[in-house]
């Protein structure tokens, strides 16, 4: 592309932003303007403006109930913009209304450990609790939590003279004296073992949790179909093809999660798992003749991408035998052949 045609595309493409912006002010909640006013943004490589647009288009879709879409667009405004800590807070939160709570425990950590970054250490400790307190089967990650909350405390406080013993502190989440008399109570220790990694501190705890909440996923084959679906809408094309295997591993929605994987992984460029994950579900026992002809059509939109157009050319007339209107086939035939 020559400097001048640089130069117009530029102008062009801030035209287009201003435009938008205008017709945006008078219909803030339009969807399509708000798509297309942060993709302009994310052209420009202006990603702190595009990220806040696709925040608040996630949250239209919020509103609306359509959860899946607005997790993806939080995700988006995430990957674009890491160092900005509202997706990640509106992701948490829209998790934790779900039921999702692994989920939001992980979202939460990822909140933690952005606020240790600016050193806003209390906002970090708070969210650590949060996350702790989402996975209350794992009590050991909220007594390290506790233990690090009260170590970091003690660390800034001043220290006290010899003659008075220093009170111990009361936090909000529970009695400290309370807690740690049982703890004493509990433990059963062997002074003769060595202690070789400090289990309290903060990497160890982001560690600890970290572990817990991805343990357990949304395992729910629809949600997790509908992410995919939102994710691939998105352009979020890796978490899109993780859904949608994610699907095949329940065992359900097989057809359907193998023919978007298929697809998910071609327009990522992964051209023979395409191929692989389409051929799966040609074989799955109760696919239908015409769900096939479906398939055997993506197949060929595959080997089309891979430039293999004899291939591509050969299925589709194939198809064009037994379905003669379907879809674009047609077309398809007459531009492989040289037609147009």
């Amino acid at each position: 592309m020559s400097l001048f045609d640089n130069l117009f595309g530029k102008k062009k493409i801030t035209k287009e932003i201003k435009e938008t912006e205008t017709a945006l002010s008078r219909r803030p909640n339009d969807s399509n303007l708000l798509k297309k006013l942060g993709d302009l943004y994310l052209k420009t490589n202006n990603h702190e403006s595009a990220a806040d647009i696709y925040v608040r288009l996630g949250d239209t879709y919020n509103d609306k109930g359509f959860y899946p879409k607005a997790i993806a667009l939080y995700k988006q405004a995430q990957k674009i913009n890491p160092s900005w800590a509202v997706p990640l807070k509106k992701l948490a939160e829209l998790y934790q209304v779900q039921g999702f709570a692994r989920e939001a425990a992980t979202q939460y950590v990822k909140l933690s450990e952005l606020m240790e970054k600016v050193k806003e250490h209390e906002k970090a400790t708070m969210y650590m609790q949060k996350a702790a307190e989402l996975d209350p089967v794992h009590k050991k990650l909220n007594k390290k939590l506790h233990s690090f909350d009260v170590r970091e405390k003690a660390m800034l406080e001043t220290t006290p003279g010899s003659g008075k013993k220093p009170e111990l502190m009361q936090t909000e989440f529970f009695d400290l004296n309370q807690e740690l008399d049982k703890e004493i109570d509990e433990l059963s220790i062997d002074e003769t073992v060595e202690i070789t990694e400090d289990d309290t501190g903060v990497d160890s705890v982001f560690r600890a949790i970290k572990e817990n909440a991805e343990r357990e996923g949304a395992n729910d084959p629809l949600f997790l179909y509908n992410m995919g679906l939102a994710y691939r809408e998105t352009g979020l094309l890796d978490e899109a093809i993780e859904s949608f295997q994610k699907v095949i591993e329940t065992g359900e929605k097989l057809f359907d999660a193998y023919v978007m994987l298929g697809m998910s992984l071609r327009e990522n460029g992964k051209h023979e798992e395409s191929l692989q994950a389409h051929m799966a579900g040609a074989a799955l026992e109760d696919v239908t003749p015409d769900m096939k002809i479906g398939l055997l059509y993506e197949i060929g939109q595959t080997y089309k991408a891979m430039g293999d157009g004899a291939q591509a050319l050969n299925i589709f007339r194939e198809i064009q035998k037994e379905h003669k209107s379907f879809k674009d086939v047609d077309v398809e035939i007459a531009r492989l052949a040289g037609g147009g």
